[in-house]
């Protein structure tokens, strides 16, 4: 079979492999080798690459995107197994075999003898019939001094393609790195007989026979008998072939194309020979062997680009992409250090309730205290480009659900816990799974704002709550998170309800009815006699009283408009929360819409206090991080 010579801007061996078409397939090449992926590895901040790209430890920053990159958890970097299930499935056994020699190849010319023997034993168990990689391992154990198993290597492809010239060439290449001249003569003899016009055996054969106390072809022939020559099968004239002369040579070279495979598999770099010892000195090699090892290259590259070209939505069904969690479409999909993938909320709410994984158990107490699940871009691309109809619906339906989560009047999230009023720092302590999902849904949603209701006996939250804002959340290891929030405005309950295991109410605002004339100026007399009675409280206080102004911060200002807010002064709320009052009778002021009413109760009980000596009612020391 003739072949064209090798274009001579190709690339050199031992350099990057070549981009080959993949067609439909480019979506699955590797970002950093720009071959088929081959185990691939989605690294923490999202992207995927081989695992052999990434060397024997993660890389401490992405080649893509320079983010650092973590372990978390893992000793070392674990295959994804969404993305080796839809290579499995997309791309042939063949192709998939043709790229893996084409990866050992390349690494085998960068030096890398180690992982590409990695590369081919993983590829011979997965395909033990394959000379291709039988050739690739033999090559690699070569490279680093195993020939004994090289040579096992190379007798099994010899037995399985008893017509091709290549495994005898690489055996005879394998015998005399092992001093064993006349055995690695016969190799190349048969070698000769299957392919006449192959230069590579012809060359290593002279180098041989050049030497001194050489043995001669035909010699070496009769002492190995008839056995080794029915083993390697039938010669030409029932001996072995002659070298042909100079002419002759030059005649082939000059009008033969070169045929069968050549010695590529075996030289690598730009001039050298990596079947020898390390240390041992190589030979240059010749514009004709570089032009055998180019040939062998493209033949393997062209055979790897093979690829079905089919487009990925013929080859894919949606269940190739589906949540194992929430059986749909993934959404916003992140994959674990253990190297499974799910949806980036079904994970979360997973881990709210247990730190390892959904499927392997693996501990991810690491991925958790990291906090951060960055999306698998190669999944995302994937999708949109074979199911673009169905990630929208899914993205619609994504949209429909924050947009009813960000309601504030239904079905709005409540915590109960403790009382809150408008104006008044709450600092809460979030660890139980649900709270920990409806802390996470109010941030998504953007609203950062939820519900605070007292527990009341038969309706399991009172009918009167007070909507919080977060302003910041300090996540902790474990998952828990100490939410800094604060109240804004007041509620009343119209019925309630439950989501994913919190409870939720349908309610309405209240709002402090709004009074004029003389009314006003009776109100604001009321507000400044009473506020009075607050500071006087504030100086009068004991030590604990003293201690709890410290947490909660001094008395506020008096506002000029008293009725400027919906829910009254804010200094009103800030006596309430500090007073050592029942929770029936906060929740009793609470719920009033009067501030004259609030003012004249409040009045009474500070002028109640105020009479009686510091000592004997001591105000209960509250600890801001104590609302659980």
């Amino acid at each position: 079979m003739s072949r064209d010579p090798p274009n001579p801007s190709s690339p050199p061996r031992g350099g990057s492999p070549a981009r080959q078409p993949l067609g439909p397939l480019d979506t699955l090449r590797c970002p950093s080798c720009l071959l088929l992926l081959w185990e691939p590895v989605t690294v923490s901040c999202g992207h995927s690459f081989c695992k052999p790209c990434l060397g024997g430890a993660v890389p401490s920053r992405c080649p893509l995107c320079q983010e650092r990159l973590k372990l978390l958890g893992v000793e070392a970097a674990r295959c994804n197994v969404v993305l080796c299930g839809l290579l499995e499935k997309c791309v042939e056994r063949e192709s998939r075999l043709a790229w893996l020699v084409t990866r050992v190849r390349d690494r085998l010319g960068r030096g890398d003898a180690r992982e590409a023997l990695r590369m081919a034993q993983k590829g011979v168990e997965l395909a033990p019939d394959s000379s291709s990689l039988r050739l690739c391992r033999a090559e690699a154990f070569a490279a680093l001094g195993q020939h004994p198993q090289a040579l096992e290597d190379l007798d099994a492809v010899c037995r399985a393609e008893p017509g091709q010239h290549e495994g005898f060439f690489r055996k005879g290449k394998v015998l005399l790195e092992m001093g064993q001249r006349a055995e690695a003569l016969l190799a190349w003899e048969h070698c000769l007989t299957l392919s006449p016009h192959f230069h590579p055996a012809r060359r290593e054969m002279e180098k041989i026979l050049m030497q001194k106390d050489a043995p001669q072809p035909r010699t070496a022939a009769a002492r190995q008998g008839d056995a080794h020559r029915g083993s390697t099968g039938p010669q030409a004239d029932g001996g072995s072939p002659a070298l042909p002369s100079s002419s002759a040579q030059a005649q082939d070279q000059e009008g033969e194309p070169v045929d069968g495979r050549g010695d590529a598999g075996s030289e690598h770099g730009q001039g050298t020979a990596t079947l020898s010892e390390p240390g041992r000195r190589q030979e240059p090699e010749t514009s004709a062997e570089r032009q055998d090892q180019w040939l062998v290259d493209n033949e393997e590259e062209t055979a790897a680009a093979k690829c079905t070209q089919l487009c990925l939505g013929e080859l894919l069904s949606i269940s190739d992409l589906e949540c194992s969690l929430c059986i749909r479409m993934f959404f916003e999909p992140v994959t674990t250090p253990c190297g499974h993938t799910f949806c980036k909320e079904c994970l979360e709410r997973c881990l709210d309730h247990r730190p390892n994984c959904p499927l392997c158990k693996q501990s991810l107490r690491e991925y958790l205290k990291a906090g951060s699940y960055s999306p698998t871009v190669l999944l995302q691309d994937i999708m949109l480009a074979t199911f673009p109809a169905q990630l929208a619906e899914r993205r619609e339906l994504h949209r429909a659900e924050m947009a009813e989560l960000s309601n504030l009047t239904k079905n709005i999230p409540i915590f109960v816990c403790t009382m809150s009023f408008p104006g008044i720092a709450c600092p809460l302590h979030v660890f139980e799974p649900r709270y920990r999902l409806m802390i996470r849904r109010c941030q998504e949603t953007g609203t950062r704002r939820f519900g605070m209701c007292i527990y009341e006996n038969g309706k399991s939250f009172a009918d009167y709550g007070c909507m919080l804002e977060i302003r910041q959340i300090e996540l902790l290891p474990d998952g828990r998170s100490l939410v800094d929030t604060i109240g804004r405005r007041r509620f009343r309950v119209l019925s309630r309800g439950h989501r994913d295991g919190y409870n939720t109410a349908d309610i309405e605002y209240l709002e402090d009815k709004k009074v004029a004339g003389e009314e006003l100026q009776e109100l604001q007399c009321l507000h400044e006699s009473t506020y009075r009675l607050a500071q006087r409280f504030c100086e009068h206080g004991d030590l604990a009283s003293r201690h709890i102004f410290m947490q909660h911060g001094p008395l506020p200002e008096k506002e000029e408009d008293i009725q400027a807010s919906a829910d009254g002064p804010t200094w009103c709320w800030w006596l309430i929360s500090i007073l050592p009052l029942d929770p029936s009778y906060q929740l009793n002021l609470f719920s009033t819409t009067s501030l004259r009413a609030r003012l004249t109760q409040l009045q009474r009980i500070l002028a109640a206090l105020l009479q009686q000596p510091p000592a004997r009612h001591p105000l209960p020391e509250r600890s801001p991080r104590g609302r659980v």
